[in-house]
């Protein structure tokens, strides 16, 4: 599709006409009022035509620039064109945490840009710059808290100040502070632009080592901090939980190493625990893989010498899990030597292979070692290498560390204390 010229457009749209109207996926009308649109070249189209041919841009950054165009534009964007292409966001890499063996162990954040899409992922140190520029700080490898959905969570201080960065759109927000956050050992987004343009920040409070583990949430929408209670008494530190959580339809999911999956409903307030599949068969004291794909919660995971993976249906809270696909190691072995030999000196033993991460849109698994990241695509059963390390270099193990990042044309909203963003070119 050929885009217009965005001065011609917007030289179109000096006329005017009625307000436009399309419908967004929660069906509520989006209305613009006093919408001069006469003149445009699109203005005899079908509000929800123009939506369609607005979803087909390719370049979101041109997309962003559209909403200048007018008023009826920008509200169509945001309001139904931004929740439409969320939910088929392609998947553009990995933000990961790296281990160089040199300069002391020296561990920092770097990008794989994902191979399935070379002609539009940005460079590692280009995407790094993106985000790393709307900092007021320069963040560490342990300030990196949590991608989700397009917003990346960064933190700063003992008295955490929490940062929301959107690399599109270049913004970045600074969450306002609670002061009563002295001791919180980590914090994850809730974000899905398909439902909602707001998000959360969670915060997993350990400073009750008696009680309940609590969380304290950000909600964007409101601007304020609240308490929820949860059931589980992982106050005391004890217990070992992955880094990266999952969201999806208001419940966060979080994996800890007893093989059990915790899920915390920020919206009714409630908390459960799920067991794992087939657990007793589960390496000890480690973690598989959580994500989504295609907008269902999946695990992943070396059951003896086979990578499986499920599919979790909660169907009338019946939890039930569904195997989809056994993996065996010794036949992605053979595709692994296939390839050039560097990639195989990189990749290591075969017995050292772990799932990094799922596919959003299909069912394509990312597994690999520390040397080296490939795909695995079920359905034409192709393995395809996406990244291998340099030789001084290793990707920190597991799910602990890396986040698939699709982007997202939110924008973010400004709570009146420090704020960086970015203007427009």
């Amino acid at each position: 599709m050929h885009l217009i010229n965005q001065r011609e457009t917007a030289h179109a749209c000096e006329k005017g006409r009625g307000g436009l109207m399309a419908t967004s996926l929660d069906g509520k009308a989006v209305e613009s009022k006093d919408c001069s649109c006469a003149s445009c070249l699109f203005s005899s189209l079908p509000d929800d035509v123009l939506v369609e041919i607005l979803c087909r841009v390719t370049d979101r950054k041109h997309l962003i620039r559209l909403k200048s165009v007018c008023k009826c534009w920008n509200n169509l964007i945001t309001d139904a064109c931004v929740p439409k292409i969320s939910d088929s966001s392609p998947l553009r890499g990995f933000i990961y945490h790296v281990w160089r063996r040199v300069s002391s162990g020296k561990t920092y954040i770097d990008y794989i840009p994902c191979a399935m899409t070379p002609a539009v992922a940005p460079e590692p140190h280009e995407f790094v710059k993106s985000y790393s520029s709307l900092l007021p700080f320069e963040p560490a490898w342990v300030d990196f808290l949590d991608c989700c959905n397009g917003l990346l969570l960064f933190v700063e201080g003992s008295i955490p100040q929490y940062y929301v960065c959107n690399p599109v759109t270049k913004q970045c927000v600074a969450i306002p502070r609670d002061f009563t956050l002295e001791d919180t050992c980590s914090a994850s987004l809730a974000f899905d632009p398909f439902k909602s343009p707001h998000y959360r920040v969670v915060c997993f409070d350990y400073s009750e080592p008696k009680g309940p583990q609590r969380l304290r949430v950000f909600s964007s929408e409101t601007g304020s901090w609240t308490i929820q209670e949860t059931a589980f008494g992982y106050g005391s530190k004890k217990a070992r939980l992955a880094k990266h959580c999952i969201y999806l339809d208001g419940v966060l999911y979080r994996q800890s190493a007893s093989k059990l999956l915790l899920c915390f409903d920020l919206n009714r307030g409630n908390s459960r625990a799920i067991e794992l599949p087939e657990k007793e068969r589960l390496a000890p004291n480690d973690y598989g893989c959580i994500g989504l794909s295609r907008r269902h919660l999946c695990y992943s995971d070396l059951v003896g010498t086979a990578l499986h993976f499920w599919l979790f249906e909660d169907r009338c809270k019946n939890d039930r899990w569904t195997l989809i696909h056994n993996i065996n190691v010794d036949y992605l072995g053979k595709h692994v030597h296939r390839l050039d030999r560097t990639t195989i000196a990189r990749f290591g033993k075969i017995s050292a292979l772990r799932p990094f991460a799922l596919h959003p849109t299909s069912e394509v698994v990312f597994f690999g070692t520390g040397g080296a990241m490939l795909s695995y695509d079920p359905e034409d059963k192709r393995v395809e290498l996406i990244y291998r390390t340099k030789k001084d270099r290793q990707i920190m193990k597991g799910q602990i560390s890396v986040f698939p990042y699709t982007p997202c044309l939110v924008n973010l909203k400004d709570f009146g204390q420090w704020d960086c963003s970015l203007s427009q070119p």
